[in-house]
Parts: C-alpha cells; structure tokens; sequence
C-alpha cells in the first residue's frame, strides 16, 4: 500500500502534469496539487485530490503545499502552444523551479524532486532556435532550472521529453537515453506515455540523481528495464537556497 504522505503536483491543474495526478490516483497514491484556479481543479481530478490554492510566482503560497509531501513533481511552464514573453518565461520556468526548491528547503523537505523538461536543452536544431524565438529563450531559462535543481540538497530526477502528443499513450515503444536528444518532430512521445514513466521513476533508485530523456521508439522495447542502467549526473556543489 503507497505510504499516506501525498504527493505534490506543481503543475498538475492541466497537460501531463493533470495526466500524472491521475495516474497516482489510479495507483492508490495520495495527492495534492497547487492550483490558482482550485475549483478547476476540483472538476478535473475529484474530491480525493488535496488542493492548495498557490502560485509559484508568490512564494508566500508555496510554504502549505510543500509541507508534509513525500515527492514534489514539477510539469509546470508558460502554456504550450502559446507564445509568451520574457517575463513570463523567465518568472515562470526559472523563478518558479526556484521558488519552489526554497520553500521546500525551509520546510524541511526530504523527499525526491522530480522536473519535467524539453528535449533540446541540452542539443541545438532548428526546432530548438524556433521554440527560443516563440517563447522568448524558454529552453536557455530551463536550462538554468535544471542547474538549480542539481545545486540543491534534495534527491532529484529531471526527465527531457519529446515533442508532446495529446494521443493515446501505451502504442509506441519508448526510449530511454541519456544521450541528449534535439528538439525535432522525429522525436515525440505522448503525454500520457510521459506520465507512465514518471511514476515509475518517481521511487525507482536508478534515477536519484540522474538526468534522462524519452521519446518513442521503434521497435518496442521493455522500456522500464532501461532505468536499471541510468548513471547518476556528475556531482556539482550545492548551492545556498536562501
């Protein structure tokens, strides 16, 4: 039976993040979500969803929903498909992954934190300069995220996918790499496919630590015997929170 400590969903009001709180529920975990718009949320997902209404622009909010969370699992950024300015992008996709690991350290966080990115951080393509363009260098502020992420004092899992799909997940071989992928259309994966690993990553202990991207595959392949032989990131110092 899952432990009782929820899982916080930052990001989980819509796309795959709503995907992932699924799931979990699914699987008998619990889970709260932070919402700016909790009676949203409430519809989506049911009464058994814990929401703590927040935003990781005000870090004021953050303090209640970090408390007391087995695992943070962080999907959230500007809205896909929509342009957004610099910002936005820079409040959102960086000060909000910072936001959030400061709240977590001041409350005493232990547990794992899980971050969700985009193929193309580490790799350049056309794709890559055309997404930079959209939305005003998202990919170079996540890039930025994700060093934050491997400074800080918690146990953390980053996952780059492919260029997401809204289809049926479960049709399409995935594969697991450490190599960096490019952001392109020959790489893509379905957001539900996403979901499937996250949960599976979220305790599995190959990937404390480790950075990894997805994108379907074929053949088929038994895609989660592949996290058995993931290699943790390099160490870098941790760095002040405060």
């Amino acid at each position: 039976m899952p432990p009782s400590d929820p899982i916080l969903l930052i990001g989980g009001t819509r796309g795959t993040g709503l995907l992932i709180a699924r799931l979990l529920l699914q699987k008998g975990h619990p889970v709260r979500v932070l919402a700016r718009h909790p009676a949203a949320v409430s519809e989506r997902l049911g009464p058994s969803v814990e929401i703590i209404h927040g935003d990781i622009t005000q870090p004021p909010t953050l303090g209640p929903a970090v408390a007391g969370v087995r695992h943070v699992i962080f999907t959230a950024g500007c809205r896909s498909g929509w342009p957004a300015g610099s910002r936005a992008i820079r409040r959102t996709e960086y000060e909000g992954v910072f936001n959030t690991l400061s709240a977590a350290s001041d409350a005493g966080f232990a547990g794992r934190f899980l971050y969700m990115n985009a193929s193309g951080v580490g790799s350049r393509s056309f794709w890559t300069l055309a997404l930079n363009i959209y939305k005003s260098n998202t990919l170079g502020w996540r890039a930025r995220a994700e060093t934050l992420i491997r400074t800080s004092p918690f146990p953390y899992t980053i996952i780059r996918t492919g260029m997401l799909t809204n289809g049926a997940g479960g049709r399409r071989g995935i594969n697991v790499t450490q190599k960096a992928l490019p952001l392109s259309p020959r790489y893509r994966i379905a957001r539900a496919d996403v979901a499937l690993v996250f949960v599976a990553a979220m305790e599995h202990p190959r990937t404390v630590r480790a950075t990894f991207e997805i994108a379907w595959q074929s053949p088929a392949a038994a895609w989660l015997d592949s996290l058995d032989g993931l290699q943790s990131d390099t160490p870098v110092p941790p760095a002040d929170l405060r």
